[in-house]
């Protein structure tokens, strides 16, 4: 009977998997069919000095259609003081300008100077297209035929119909909203879902930053960036424990089926929005697991985009520097690659790369990690998860500021009383705050 009940159980896992699968073939080929357009904006200085005299602002346009005359805008993109671009939009044909946006309201006046790309051709972008490597010098000679005003907030005009607004990733992306940690956003079964429909997840308004109260210029905001299958609610014990009276958290909350460096950029433009709309001028960061990969891909993005603020500290708990054996195992033996896999295995390109560029210099690193395996977990590992050696990869503590070890668990370290002392005694030598 022990045998029969152990099969049975095999049987519903197995099962549970294959459908996991089969989502995430689904969404990955729905995904694979988007259209990307990107580049640089920057001065008419040249495109390798980028003279950062933002804030810039691009803009995509549907094309009209039959009996249209003013083209639909479809995204934009807020630039601090010039850098990388990029939106994600389903096929069809789009036109792309930019200006600079002196008074920061996103609105332009007919006649206003801005930068065509193209000539204000319009680009065609089928189902999979990627025009990329578009630098955009914005030098005054051209001239807006309308007034354009693009939306303060996100999401499809006010009355307008679910078709009538071209479908961007822009549109679907939280800036800045509001929301507590018990929200239904930020359910485990979400979390954990949106390793396998990472498309489903996005297209329903989930990624992006949220703050859980109006922003506050008195106060430092603190980015906190979760791990794999995780959410805001995991630094529940962090946030207790934070000083609120001088800091103020905002959170990423991402896909996390998604490549990692599409989750860093998505994350590196968000920010630079928010860090023009608020003034912000200092931004500490805090990551857990596969969330500092994250975060450290954040900063090498930061450094193409000239952004607003500064990053002066990034404290990592538990982060896999060096990747995870069972990503490497699912990427060899599944018939489903899920992307992130591939970044998260060994010796991945990402990986090779986040110590690779001089972006992060001006940022203190510090490294946390547990060192309790807990009930079940692996002997290799260390914390239960993630072995030593990948948490104190050798490129990563010769970077560190300072490296940390307490007996807690992979999951643990989040709410373990040094831990949650030692991110405020590090959260209180930021300068800036």
């Amino acid at each position: 009977m022990a045998v029969l009940r152990v099969c049975a159980v095999l049987a519903v896992v197995l099962g549970l998997m294959g459908c996991s699968l089969l989502d995430a073939r689904e969404q990955l080929a729905r995904i694979g069919g988007a259209c990307v357009i990107s580049g640089t904006v920057g001065s008419n200085e040249g495109a390798d000095s980028l003279e950062r005299t933002g804030p810039y602002v691009v803009a995509v346009f549907r094309e009209p259609g039959a009996g249209a005359v003013v083209p639909e805008p479809a995204d934009h993109v807020v630039s601090a003081r010039g850098g990388s671009w990029f939106f994600a939009l389903e096929p069809g044909r789009y036109s792309v300008l930019a200006f600079r946006d002196e008074d920061g309201d996103r609105a332009h006046p007919a006649g206003a100077p801005v930068q065509h790309v193209a000539g204000g051709d319009s680009l065609d972008c089928g189902p999979g297209g990627r025009l990329t490597g578009i630098d955009i010098r914005v030098n005054g000679n051209d001239r807006l035929a309308h007034a354009i005003r693009l939306p303060d907030t996100r999401g499809p005009a006010d009355g307008a119909a679910p078709d009538a607004v071209p479908l961007s990733l822009g549109r679907v992306t939280a800036y800045g909203e509001i929301a507590h940690l018990d929200d239904p956003r930020f359910a485990t079964e979400v979390a954990r879902g949106s390793q396998w429909r990472p498309l489903d997840f996005v297209l329903a308004g989930y990624a992006g930053v949220y703050f859980l109260e109006p922003y506050d210029p008195a106060r430092t905001p603190v980015l906190f960036v979760h791990g794999m299958n995780g959410s805001p609610r995991d630094f529940a014990g962090l946030l207790e424990a934070l000083d609120h009276e001088r800091y103020q958290p905002w959170f990423y909350y991402y896909a996390s089926g998604l490549p990692l460096q599409s989750a860093a950029a998505h994350l590196a433009q968000v920010v630079e929005e928010l860090e023009v709309r608020h003034g912000v001028e200092s931004l500490p960061v805090v990551a857990h697991s596969m969330g500092g990969l994250v975060a450290r891909g954040f900063l090498n993005e930061r450094a193409q985009r000239g952004a607003a603020a500064t990053v002066p500290a990034m404290i990592t708990l538990s982060t896999p520097w060096a990747g995870h054996e069972r990503a490497q195992r699912g990427v060899d033996r599944s018939p489903v690659v899920v992307p992130v896999w591939r970044d998260m295995a060994p010796g991945s390109a990402y990986l090779e790369g986040l110590f690779a560029d001089a972006g992060a210099a001006a940022t203190e690193l510090h490294l946390l990690f547990g060192y309790q395996r807990g009930e079940g977990g692996a002997r290799a590992t260390a914390d239960g998860v993630l072995t030593l050696a990948s948490m104190l990869h050798p490129p990563a503590q010769r970077e560190a500021a300072s490296v940390f070890g307490v007996a807690a668990t992979h999951a643990g370290i989040l709410s373990h009383p040094l831990v949650l002392e030692r991110v405020d005694g590090l959260l209180s030598g930021v300068p800036g705050d």
